[in-house]
């Protein structure tokens, strides 16, 4: 109390002054030069501040110098990231106690019996991780945005370190939605305040993220917005304000009955507001379901497509440190002819994923054209983001296409090929220049995957599909003495045609599939946009769809579909100079090449009929299945398909 009765004279005459209290002060008046971290793991939460400070300083004596220890002047407890920090107040000190094994006095508790023992931890130097953070929860779309926000962050904000995903699987590489901006330094940037307030949101892109800055609370639901857009485009952007909160004005004391509030503040500009939808007179129609005994399209939904659009592609190519990919871009053009055919009525089967299986639904003609114009919008962005993505595929992958194929993760590559569909294909051209084994056995997975699948459905993982039918995980050598087996299989009957010269041309079926697959993954690699459009597959076929359900990824095309593709349209004309290329100077593979271009052109056999090749429950063996679908229907003879490839049903 003596040491209290100077302040409490000065406080009394009004003239105290913070450096008056200094004198009665305890803790060191030294600044803080530099941090070291102590990571004691699930013991943070046990540890007291005032008992650690004193073991450090009393239980170390004979590790560490004395007047090194001295300099030791803060202890923070951290208990989210499960250490302590340790302020050091020289630049000497610091340096030797980093590394340093120090001994601490924890308190156990075994029962109802408390016990003190020693753990050794080690001091390090802090992470360049383990400054401020903001997460954004609701995630990134893709790796466009992923980039576009850090060259946004890092023109903004000169402490901007990176991003990243905080939840990723150390073996595929697959990501949660939660993203993490990390920067240098444990202090708020500047940049992320507003009128002294965390930032809450970012307006990017035209949408409004909610993000969540380290040591955020909740306040009230005027959020703070930062906007991200107006910086990219290299606008200064307006700083934007939180809502004030509602104001009133006081009546005057000599009125006898209080005046009405009046509302003083103006509202913000920069405020959203909410916009609520109309509720719809009558609610949305789902296209129906395609029933037993109707054609598979209208009569003249194809003649209505075919004159009021055109499909064209453009090949781009994209180069980076030596390493070459090409992605082909459909490019769906309107026609200004005036059309003959209404698209009033008409209507297309198409098979849409439900609950693992495959729906056919009849979608309008109206739907598919509106899908056309969706599909122009997103080409004319993918031409803009080509070398980006490329780019980044080349610099390097968080998922090795190699470790997936022989470790047997079927379904994980589905995922990688739907999602990184540039990644993908570079590392599968890649593994078939380096490693020609692997791209086999990822082919013959695939080819896998579409057999089972067409029994089995997409519900189950295909780990458990292929250990339901074979009776024994899959491994390499399963696979290949499988394939070894079907090439001899009564089940599987080779394609047999007859020549203009009179002679037999035989193609074994697993020949075919292989070829249907590997197509299908090319066309999954290189023209994504096109591989996930139902109306680009019909516009360009001429036909309706078939699909075969998948676990996870997109959908699998059927192999009368992929036929479709490979042999009657444009699009199928790139994927043979592809094929072409790649197996040049392969005699086996150029057989088959020209043994199915000759059986497709001698019209003797029709591709579009040739069944599917699925999984057969009863007899325990691969089959091909004659049996029409469930909702099949009758033949369309007045149909506007493609000529030699109209289907039977």
């Amino acid at each position: 109390m003596a040491d209290l009765e100077p302040l409490l004279a000065k406080h009394a005459a009004g003239t105290l002054s913070f450096h008056d209290t200094l004198p009665i002060q305890k803790h060191d008046k030294r600044e803080v030069v530099g941090w070291l971290h102590m990571a004691t793991g699930n013991h943070t939460k046990a540890i007291n501040e005032d008992a650690a400070m004193a073991s450090l300083l009393h239980d170390n004596q004979s590790l560490v110098k004395g007047d090194t220890l001295v300099d030791v002047i803060k202890c923070e407890k951290d208990p989210q990231n499960h250490m302590l920090r340790w302020g050091i107040a020289s630049e000497t000190a610091l340096r030797q106690l980093q590394g340093a094994m120090l001994k601490l006095r924890i308190t156990t508790t075994s029962g109802k019996v408390k016990s003190t023992t020693f753990m050794t931890f080690q001091l390090t130097l802090p992470h360049a991780l383990d400054g401020f953070f903001m997460d954004i929860p609701a995630g990134l779309q893709g790796l466009f945005e992923e980039r576009l926000l850090f060259e946004t962050l890092q023109r903004l904000e000169p402490r901007f370190l990176w991003g990243m995903y905080t939840s990723v699987s150390a073996t595929t590489g697959l990501a949660g939605s939660r993203y993490r901006i990390h920067f240098l330094g444990s202090e708020i940037p500047s940049t992320m305040l507003l009128d002294g307030r965390m930032v809450e949101e970012f307006i990017f892109r035209g949408r409004c993220l909610r993000v969540y800055g380290q040591g955020w609370f909740f306040r009230d639901k005027r959020l703070a917005r930062l906007d991200l857009d107006a910086a990219a485009a290299n606008i200064t952007p307006a700083t934007p304000s939180t809502p004030p909160a509602p104001s009133t004005t006081s009546p005057p004391a000599s009125s006898a009955k209080p005046a009405k509030r009046q509302k003083t503040t103006t509202k913000d500009s920069n405020e959203w507001t909410d916009v609520r939808r109309k509720q719809p007179a009558v609610s949305t129609v789902p296209h129906a379901v395609h029933t037993h005994g109707r054609p598979w399209a209208s009569p003249n939904a194809f003649a209505a497509l075919h004159e009021r659009w055109t499909f064209g592609h453009a090949v781009h190519r994209a180069t980076h440190s030596g390493v070459s990919f090409e992605t082909i871009i459909p490019e769906p053009t309107p026609l200004a002819s005036a059309p003959v055919h209404s698209t009033t009525g008409e209507y297309v089967t198409c098979p849409k994923p439900l609950k693992g299986k495959i729906s056919h639904v009849e979608v309008p003609l109206d739907d598919l054209i509106a899908e056309l114009h969706s599909l122009e919008t997103k080409s004319s962005a993918a031409v803009l983001n080509h070398a980006p993505v490329v780019e980044a595929a080349v610099l390097g992958s968080d998922v090795s296409l190699a470790t997936l194929v022989n470790s047997g993760r079927v379904d994980s590559i589905c995922t990688f090929m739907g999602r990184h569909p540039e990644d993908f294909g570079i590392q599968l051209h890649r593994l078939f220049a380096d490693d020609r084994p692997t791209f086999e056995l990822l082919i013959r997975q695939r080819l896998l995957h579409r057999w089972l699948r067409a029994t089995w459905g997409g519900s189950a993982s295909f780990d458990q599909l292929y250990t339901k039918s074979f009776g024994h995980k899959m491994t390499r050598d399963s696979v290949v003495e499988l394939f070894r087996a079907l090439q001899h299989s009564d089940t599987l009957e080779p394609i047999v045609t007859a020549t203009d010269d009179g002679d037999e041309l035989s193609l074994s079926r697993v020949d075919l599939e292989l070829v249907v697959a590997l197509a299908e993954v090319l066309v999954a690699a290189h023209s994504p946009l096109y591989f996930s459009s139902d109306a680009a597959v019909v516009l360009t076929t001429g036909t309706a769809t078939e699909a075969i359900p998948t676990h996870r990824g997109n959908r699998s095309l059927s192999a009368a579909t992929m036929l479709a593709v490979l042999m009657t349209t444009h699009m199928g004309e790139e994927l043979w100079r592809i094929m072409d290329t790649m197996f040049d100077g392969d005699d086996d593979m150029s057989r088959v090449l020209a043994h199915l271009a000759d059986i497709y052109e001698s019209e003797y056999v029709d591709l579009a009929s040739i069944g599917n090749v699925c999984w057969d429950q009863k007899s325990g063996h691969i089959v091909v299945s004659t049996e029409p679908s469930a909702d099949s229907a009758v033949a369309m003879a007045t149909s506007t398909m493609t000529p030699g490839v109209a289907r039977q049903y």
